[in-house]
């Protein structure tokens, strides 16, 4: 689940406007801009996710683990259209957010996925467990 917390006073520190771009350990879905020899590089979108969710902090956990940074501009502007309804077909007794939040975590997380196993209560019902983890 992605949260705005508010800048540390660490982060702060390290800028003399506040102007500046601020790093940031995630980012919310649907709100970014991404170089896209960057984006290739990293792989693009994990094909093994289900139509939508949890693919921002995917990202987010490629990006800096392959040498990038995720920045928040605090003088840009972002658009965002919300549809009256989904264009997805949803699949009824599959929460696909949890389904790809336990991927991200059998492919990205290694030993620390324990800790997100803890969150859930270790229900992993209705979900898959990645072959390649």
């Amino acid at each position: 689940m992605f949260n705005w917390h508010a800048v540390p006073e660490r982060e702060k520190k390290r800028h003399k406007n506040p102007a500046e771009p601020v790093w940031s350990p995630t980012m919310a879905g649907g709100l970014f801009s991404i170089d896209r020899v960057f984006f290739e590089r990293i792989g693009t979108y994990d094909s093994g996710f289900d139509i939508w969710g949890g693919e921002n902090l995917e990202l987010s956990f490629k990006t800096w683990m392959c040498g990038g940074t995720l920045e928040i501009v605090p003088c840009s502007h972002v658009g965002h259209i919300f549809r009256k309804r989904s264009p997805y077909k949803w699949r009824s007794g599959v929460n696909v957010l949890k389904r790809n939040s336990i991927r991200l975590s059998e492919v990205w997380l290694d030993e620390y996925a324990k800790y997100y196993y803890q969150r859930i209560g270790h229900d992993k019902v209705g979900t898959f467990v990645s072959s390649h983890a």
